[in-house]
């Protein structure tokens, strides 16, 4: 029964008050910086995923290694 007649935390007036403060400071959105960010993002998974692909390279040639040491057979 409490959950149907709950009552809201703020009024209108408060409500109204408190969106128009934070679109009033917040700063105006641009184009620019978006995709200067999106960008940055971008470059940074990509160097992420070249490290990861070149450790897993290096883990497999370490290995390959490893098992031509101990059996004496090439792959």
């Amino acid at each position: 029964m409490a959950a149907t007649h709950t009552t809201t935390l703020l009024s209108d007036a408060l409500e109204r008050a408190y969106s128009n403060s934070i679109l009033s400071a917040s700063q105006p959105l641009s184009l620019r910086k978006g995709i200067r960010r999106t960008g940055r993002l971008i470059g940074r998974a990509a160097a992420a995923t070249g490290r990861f692909i070149a450790s897993v390279i290096n883990a497999q040639a370490e290995a390959r290694a490893r098992d031509m040491r101990f059996s004496r057979t090439p792959w």
